[in-house]
């Protein structure tokens, strides 16, 4: 039996180190599924890296969330449903999360509702619970207080007897500090200075590569070919008129068109 401690550092890991592509996402899904005797720990480092991390590792790992349920709730010796119910039952938790109610993870609304979507889809999820969540959502991504700064200059200047704290030398101290303080408290990317809000320009950059690699895997996955294409083609054959003779002329005349065309390409 491998190590608790261990486990939870890997799994912390590999979570702290997902992508936007699918080979990540499965293998931490299928590390999850190999040690589910610690179902409960890999929960709470699930949660628990939800709270702590930047914006970009907190929309990765919400569509982790849907590939994990996606394995997880299969009926076979690999399957584990505990990490669906868990997940059920925390939803909130985890929307508050990637998404919260600042407005600081605006970017991730539409992560967001994507994987509220696919969850429903697979039953994970009721159609009540999704459409509550959504009704939260509402306005995260339109936040014009966390987008001025007005929690941060809330908080770090104060009127005192008629004198806000950012007036005079002591008052710039204290003032910096504030500022300092709030920015410590931050996820990882995401600065405020000045009561403003500011996204380092690598966290800007990975994101978009992030999203073009998703809309890549989305543009192939509309041509992917299924797997049930005799069910359409005997659907074809039965719906399909039988060929009768003006079918047949037509036929013999493309043909001859296409017998024309060859001639004349080879001259």
């Amino acid at each position: 039996m491998a190590d608790p401690f261990e486990v939870r550092m890997r799994f912390t890991t590999q979570l702290q180190h997902l992508s936007a592509s699918t080979t990540s996402s499965l293998k931490c899904a299928h590390y999850a599924l190999k040690h589910r005797d610690q179902d409960e720990d890999l929960h709470s480092c699930i949660i628990e890296q939800l709270e702590r991390n930047n914006m970009n590792n907190r929309a990765n790992i919400m569509y982790f969330l849907e590939q994990l349920c996606d394995l997880a709730g299969r009926s076979t010796k690999d399957g584990h449903a505990m990490y669906v119910t868990m997940i059920a039952r925390d939803i909130d938790r985890i929307v508050d999360a990637v998404a919260p109610k600042d407005g600081s993870g605006a970017a991730n609304v539409k992560v967001v509702r994507a994987v509220l979507a696919g969850l429903r889809g697979r039953s994970v999820l009721s159609t009540e619970q999704v459409e509550g969540l959504e009704q939260g959502l509402k306005g995260r991504d339109t936040r014009p207080e966390y987008l001025m700064g007005d929690d941060v200059m809330a908080d770090d200047v104060k009127v005192e007897g008629g004198q806000q704290q950012g007036d005079g030398p002591q008052g710039d101290v204290e003032m910096t500090g504030g500022i300092q303080r709030a920015v410590a408290n931050q996820p990882n990317g995401v600065n405020k200075s000045n009561g403003i809000t500011r996204v380092e320009k690598r966290v800007i950059e990975q994101r978009i590569e992030e999203d073009r690699e998703r809309n890549k895997r989305l543009r192939e996955s509309v041509w992917a070919v299924g797997t049930k294409d005799a069910e359409e083609l005997d659907k074809m054959w039965e719906e399909g008129s039988n060929a009768g003779i003006d079918d047949l002329v037509m036929y013999g005349e493309e043909a001859a068109e296409r017998r024309q065309t060859s001639h004349y390409a080879n001259l």
